[in-house]
């Protein structure tokens, strides 16, 4: 089955402008990115040429350049008026932002019509080569990890199973059996972004702690757990470098470490941070229930919709702008997740029964009400789950 995200109609929208930026498509591993560009390829009749870095000598300063140019040479030998020059996974490429950006200015200043396509599976080495070299000359094209809708038309996929197993198109083939679904994460998708993706990108000098800080985040997701709690779980390292590896972690789309809301700053920075997956499938590649158990267990299956809620916060938050937090007072009493953008807050409590306390919901409402543009509670004591994840966030926190 041909399933098409709706990035793609973005891709089609800005390609069909005359050239003005380059499109820079970015977003974590498995996602569809290459998928995507293959379906606007299938497409187009303009001319393209396609290069992939991956297994690239990464030091290869002269690799950009020559496809570049071969992309030209084709060009002018052809006669074409236009061509597309596509090159994935950019960021395996020792200063690639400058190369790339010698090389645009170039066929500006000579009014070649080459439209370029960039894909990255690393948003941190992406954005700062956004951020050093090509302000002005890209445009992005975020893409997150797969949301309800999208896992349920084009896998077949019901409420439970994407709650428990999350949006990784690739692997909702093997859902039915546990074990192999569980190898495939590891083998595909944990360990490259553990010790590829980041160490390509960041100097790592205890990888095995930041393994272990990983599956600790991930089986604690959607709980408080505190810096030094984590120390003393894993017996390693030092309080600095869990939380330099938590804000990896982050950078990578695996797990983020959400801060407690205050009206300072300060206090937000250092409260005691909640653990949140971006993907459920991160937490039950370690989880202890297996998809039946974790189902028909009223409590386990609280702590799945909870995290699940939060994933999909958390992969919005990236995708749409907003900070996501939590709160709670020194009574203990907790509003599960904020979102906040500018001085906008929506505050959600997530409940999967009728017994669960939602004071601390009610107390964060009343405190705070001057800044609320939206609060409500997920579950079956407020909006159905369905009509949650189909939400468009952005409006709830518009001006």
């Amino acid at each position: 089955m041909r399933y098409e995200r709706p990035h793609l109609a973005i891709l089609k929208s800005r390609m069909a402008e005359p050239r003005r930026r380059m499109q820079i498509i970015m977003g974590p591993r498995q996602v569809g990115k290459s998928t995507m560009v293959g379906q606007f390829l299938d497409t187009t009749d303009v001319p393209f040429d396609y290069f992939a870095a991956d297994g690239v000598n990464r030091y290869d300063t002269a690799w950009i350049a020559n496809h570049w140019q071969e992309a030209r040479m084709k060009m002018d030998l052809r006669g074409e008026e236009e061509h597309i020059l596509i090159i994935d996974e950019i960021q395996k490429i020792i200063g690639w932002s400058e190369q790339v950006k010698a090389e645009w200015d170039a066929d500006t200043r000579a009014r070649r019509n080459l439209k370029v396509i960039l894909l990255g599976s690393s948003r941190i080495l992406l954005q700062k080569g956004l951020d050093e070299s090509l302000e002005g000359r890209f445009e992005p094209i975020k893409m997150g990890f797969w949301e309800w809708n999208e896992m349920r038309d084009a896998f077949g996929f019901t409420m439970q199973q994407y709650i428990y197993f999350g949006g990784f198109p690739g692997l909702a083939p093997d859902i039915r059996d546990e074990d192999r679904w569980r190898d495939l994460m590891e083998d595909t998708i944990i360990t490259p972004i553990l010790t590829r993706d980041i160490l390509e990108i960041e100097e790592i000098r205890n990888p095995a702690l930041l393994r272990q800080v990983f599956e600790l985040a991930c089986m604690e997701s959607a709980r408080e757990l505190s810096l030094t709690k984590m120390q003393g779980t894993m017996n390693s390292g030092t309080v600095p470098t869990i939380k330099t590896y938590l804000n990896i972690l982050d950078q990578t789309m695996t797990v983020k470490p959400l801060q407690k809301y205050a009206p300072s700053p300060i206090k937000e920075k250092n409260s005691v941070p909640k653990m949140q997956v971006y993907n459920s499938a991160f937490r039950n590649r370690y989880g202890r229930y297996t998809f039946e158990e974790a189902v028909t267990n009223p409590t386990e299956w609280g702590r799945q919709v909870e995290s699940a809620v939060g994933a999909y916060l958390a992969n919005r938050s990236q995708l749409d702008g907003f900070d996501l937090l939590y709160w709670r007072d020194e009574h203990k009493r907790e509003c599960d997740y904020v979102l906040k953008k500018g001085q906008a807050l929506v505050a959600i409590e997530v409940k999967s029964s009728s017994t669960e306390d939602s004071s601390g919901f009610e107390v964060f409402k009343t405190r705070y009400s001057d800044h609320i543009a939206a609060a409500f509670i997920v579950g079956p004591e407020g909006l159905p789950l369905e009509d949650f994840f189909s939400m468009d966030l952005k409006r709830l926190l518009k001006p």
